[in-house]
């Protein structure tokens, strides 16, 4: 949480406690106030019946956590997580789902949003930290990202990156089996084909990265995820999200799939 949003949460304690109300009342008060009428739209959104019909619950918060990490909303994060412990998801699945987009939308912004995680935690008398979800160690961390790039995409990546110049290898294979793969594809706590619905839903949030978004809707469908289980993924994040950026996703699948058939 920023500075601001701190000093702001001690100005709501100090006048929650003049008035003898809680800290948790006077914020939920003070957010219904300022603007009910988006509120209103958003939780009509955010209602999971009628959306995402195709997706499990964890798949569900694997779109949408992602979407709030890739723009780092540490507000929205924690209201989405209030959310998904009620529905099931485990605490140890919402935090590998955040540190999964990691490697795609930046340390700094995952470490944002995991304020807001945490503080759901937190509220609903969660211990941290969490066990630990490493795999790895500093010796075995390339190897094992090798292994999990060639189980994902097979001999055609080794193809591909065996074409690097040699002057761009450390950068673009390297950090890639070390950083991206190594480092938090291999670890415990959540699925591969989730942690690729992930990667689905913060790629598609950056925007204007159509080709890494290729690659990992193809790799969401060699997963296992179907063309319905995307759209719908893409439907839960819409409303953080918005129309361009979804509708950009939505063209993006659509061609993949047809390729595939």
């Amino acid at each position: 949480m920023t500075n601001t949003l701190k000093r702001r949460s001690v100005l709501v304690a100090s006048a929650a406690a003049l008035v003898g109300v809680s800290v948790e009342e006077s914020q939920a008060k003070t957010s219904k106030a300022k603007d009910p009428d988006l509120d209103s739209v958003l939780e009509r959104l955010l209602d999971q019946k009628e959306r995402g019909a195709t997706l499990s619950p964890v798949q569900k918060y694997c779109a949408l956590l992602s979407c709030v990490t890739a723009q780092a909303l540490p507000e929205a994060a924690e209201k989405i997580v209030l959310r998904a412990l009620k529905e099931k998801v485990s605490p140890l699945e919402i935090r590998e789902i955040v540190y999964q987009c990691a490697p795609y939308v930046g340390i700094g912004r995952v470490q944002e949003t995991m304020e807001g995680v945490n503080d759901a935690f937190k509220e609903a008398h969660i211990s941290l930290p969490l066990p630990t979800a490493t795999t790895v160690t500093d010796k075995n961390r390339r190897e094992s990202g090798e292994q999990m790039v060639m189980k994902l995409n097979g001999d055609r990546m080794k193809q591909i990156l065996s074409q690097v110049p040699k002057d761009e290898y450390d950068l673009r294979v390297n950090d890639l089996y070390d950083l991206c793969f190594g480092d938090f594809y291999t670890r415990s706590g959540l699925s591969l084909k989730d942690r690729e619905l992930a990667v689905f839903g913060a790629i598609a949030t950056l925007g204007g990265c159509e080709a890494q978004l290729r690659s990992h809707i193809g790799a969401n469908l060699r997963e296992g995820t179907t063309k319905a289980q995307l759209v719908d993924a893409l439907r839960v994040m819409l409303p953080y999200l918005g129309f361009p950026r979804t509708l950009n996703a939505m063209n993006q699948v659509s061609q993949m799939t047809k390729d595939s058939k």
